[in-house]
């Protein structure tokens, strides 16, 4: 499962982490930062953020595995893109000349995110019951912290930062949904 969303997306989003994770660690001013991200090069702290990333979710899908817990392979992609969405609606895109990111910044219709929202929590409430809210609300609310963060860092999001949100709000999820699992029912 955790390969398969990587090759599905050609590893676009890692890609993303590493690159911020390099520009993160850097501790670079923004220009700089920017500049790092767009470097093809990988870094010593993008490849532990993208190795640790894999082996957590690697991790947390045998834990999923060994409760049944199928019905999280389904709601965890879902809601990291529903997190996904919800941060390239509230950003703006950081670099002038645009980028791979620049066409999903900002410019979602209420219509369509409000659309996204509902069908994430149809899709929270029908496969775990209230326990999909809470990892609804809490993809929401990494959303909404790392549009802070990225808004402060630098001035908004790039592609590379949309990637590294959604490999890390998957993480995250993947860990929930491990710890979640057994009390599912």
């Amino acid at each position: 499962m955790v390969v398969s969303l990587a090759f599905l997306t050609r590893a676009l989003h890692l890609d993303g982490l590493c690159d911020t994770a390099d520009a993160i660690g850097s501790r670079a001013e923004r220009s700089r930062a920017l500049e790092i991200m767009k470097d093809s090069a990988a870094g010593s702290l993008g490849v532990v953020a993208v190795v640790s990333a894999m082996l957590l979710k690697a991790g947390s899908a045998v834990s999923l595995c060994r409760c049944s817990g199928w019905q999280f392979f389904i709601l965890i992609p879902c809601l990291s893109r529903w997190s996904l969405d919800c941060l390239a609606s509230m950003s703006r895109y950081a670099r002038e000349e645009g980028g791979l990111g620049s066409p999903f910044c900002g410019r979602q219709g209420r219509a369509s995110v409000l659309t996204a929202a509902l069908c994430s929590i149809a899709a929270s409430w029908f496969l775990v019951g209230v326990k999909g809210l809470y990892l609804f609300a809490a993809s929401t609310v990494l959303a909404a912290v790392s549009a802070a963060y990225f808004r402060s860092r630098f001035g908004g999001v790039t592609g590379d930062c949309l990637g590294a949100h959604l490999e890390s709000v998957e993480t995250l999820l993947f860990i929930s949904g491990a710890i979640l699992c057994p009390w599912t029912g």
